[in-house]
């Protein structure tokens, strides 16, 4: 555990404020959601809380399922991680999404285009790319991401649209 060497006063409604430091460090945003529970040696932690990270094994499968079948690289992440990359680049599970990627899932915007995508702050991919938002109860919570070779067809596009549509009503139920 890091320690910020921050200390802040509890009010008398029980609340403390997140200095902007950590805020800013960790991309929480306000209107987020926080996960607080005690650990084993009666600490009290807070954790970003995303709703799409119960999706970790399942959206292995899918991923890898999708490799198979198209030999191209699809990743899913939350709004700050990879949480599951398939076919040659898995390495990337776990790791911090760039500030691009998140400006992406901001949009909200399906994209095709070709070239250099910046995959992490020090990690670019070059080929062709396509990207579709997961949007579940009006919020954009991650991304499906298509990196392929050759030109991505039509029936590709479809698929990453069928993914992220897929898992974004996987969350909501």
């Amino acid at each position: 555990m890091k320690m910020a060497g921050i200390v802040r006063r509890i009010d008398d409604l029980g609340r403390i404020v997140i200095p902007k430091e950590i805020r800013k460090n960790l991309r929480l945003r306000s209107g987020e959601n926080l996960e607080i529970f005690i650990d084993e040696k009666d600490n009290i932690v807070l954790r970003k809380y995303n709703r799409i990270d119960k999706l970790k094994e399942f959206g292995q499968n899918i991923v890898e399922a999708f490799f198979n079948i198209t030999k191209n690289n699809l990743f899913i992440t939350n709004n700050d991680t990879f949480i599951a990359a398939g076919g040659r680049k898995s390495e990337y599970i776990g790791k911090v999404i760039s500030d691009d990627l998140v400006s992406l899932i901001a949009a909200r915007n399906d994209i095709k285009t070709e070239g250099v995508i910046k995959m992490t702050a020090a990690e670019n991919e070059q080929g062709f790319f396509a990207f579709s938002p997961i949007i579940a109860n009006g919020d954009a919570i991650g991304s499906v991401i298509l990196l392929a070779e050759e030109a991505i067809k039509d029936e590709e596009l479809k698929l990453l649209k069928i993914i992220s549509t897929f898992l974004a009503r996987y969350i909501e139920e």
